[in-house]
This record gives structure tokens, C-alpha cells and sequence, in this order.
């Protein structure tokens, strides 16, 4: 049961920092995106101003939702394959 246990934690530190280089990952991406928008549309305006508020837009968005699979999706595997195991 204490490996079962240690098994969690372990697993819990690993999808955070995962988690959290995911997020870092797609912003940095969607930064740029932004950045290369304003430069293809003929730099109007100030770029911080737009950057912001596309950066807004997306955390409005559905995407940063989505990387919470990060979780569900390994605990669902680990169910999965433990009840196989176990029960069949």
C-alpha cells in the first residue's frame, strides 16, 4: 500500500511539471503567433496592447482547459489497466 502510495506522489510531481512546461510551452506559442499577426498586418497600433489582448482571448479560450488532460487522461489509463489486470 506505501508503493501504491509513493506511486501517486511520485506520479502527481511528474503531470505538474509536466503540466506546467506544457503551459509555458503553448503561451510562448501563442505569443508568437500573436507577435507574427501584428507584423503581417502592417504593425497598426502598439504591440504590447495587442499581444495582451489576444493573450486575454486565449486564456478565455478552451485550449488551457484542454491541458488539464495532462491528468485525466494518465489516471484514466492507470484505471483502466489496473481493473484488466486485477478483475479479468
Amino acid at each position: 500500500m506505501v508503493g501504491f502510495f509513493r506511486f501517486l506522489i511520485i506520479g502527481f510531481i511528474a503531470l505538474s511539471v509536466l503540466y506546467g512546461l506544457l503551459v509555458l510551452y503553448v503561451r510562448s506559442l501563442t505569443r508568437e503567433r500573436l507577435e507574427d499577426e501584428w507584423a503581417e498586418e502592417g504593425s497598426i497600433g502598439d504591440l504590447d496592447t495587442y499581444v495582451k489582448e489576444g493573450m486575454d482571448a486565449y486564456e478565455k479560450s478552451f485550449l488551457p482547459k484542454l491541458l488539464l488532460l495532462v491528468y485525466v487522461l494518465p489516471l484514466i489509463a492507470f484505471c483502466v489497466i489496473f481493473y484488466i489486470m486485477n478483475f479479468s
